[in-house]
């Protein structure tokens, strides 16, 4: 088997973050949950850039954040299991804290809501499997279907193989499932999240 390493990507810098940030809010940008959970946010520009941000930082400290090329036209964040959960001393650590205040108080508690069910079920689904947590993977709109997003997923998946690693996600769109399942996810389970009402597919890929 001919592995694709992170080489074939290129590595984001702290630099990088506020094109890293305009790509994913592109990318996410017709998302029916975030819509969801910010739909009350008096600037809902600042709290998206400040909520994107977020996992930049938290991958940068504690796993991988890679772009398709120095454009940055596609941007994924992994990190190992143990860091899956996303802790307020892990946030201090890495400097990310500071962007979350950036969001309103009902957004906070929409994501609050999120975390609260999401957390436990991860833990639950994963108890006992190594494994790393696909935090984020956007592509840019006007470059989506030109197999950016499988030439990430590709390395993600060949560097798991390599480790014996599962690989873990979660996805607010069913359109997205068939993309996952090409790249051999299989659905664990989908949830509905409690008075926001909007549904979760949680997917792993066993090591091949």
């Amino acid at each position: 088997m001919v592995f694709i390493s992170t080489s074939s990507l290129y590595r984001l810098t702290k630099e990088d973050i506020p094109k890293a940030v305009a790509c994913l809010k592109d990318a996410f940008k017709d998302d029916p949950l975030w819509a969801e959970v910010f739909k009350h946010e008096p600037d809902r520009d600042k709290a998206l850039s400040g909520f994107f941000t977020t996992p930049l930082l938290y991958g940068m400290k504690f796993g991988k954040v890679y772009a398709t090329s120095s454009e940055i036209e596609g941007v994924a964040v992994w990190v190992p299991g143990k860091h899956a959960n996303m802790s307020v001393w892990g946030m201090l650590r890495c400097g990310a804290l500071s962007y979350g205040m950036k969001m309103g108080k009902e957004s906070m508690s929409n994501l609050s809501i999120v975390s609260k069910q999401l957390g436990p079920d991860r833990n639950r689904l994963m108890k006992n499997k190594p494994y790393k947590y696909l935090t984020i993977i956007g592509v840019c709109s006007l470059v989506q279907g030109k197999g950016l997003g499988s030439k990430i997923m590709d390395t993600i998946k060949e560097e798991c193989t390599r480790e014996g690693l599962h690989l873990y996600l979660e996805t607010e769109s069913e359109e997205n499932l068939s993309f996952y399942e090409k790249h051999g996810f299989t659905l664990l389970q989908k949830i509905v999240f409690k008075k926001i009402n909007m549904p979760m597919w949680q997917m792993m890929r066993k090591p091949q």
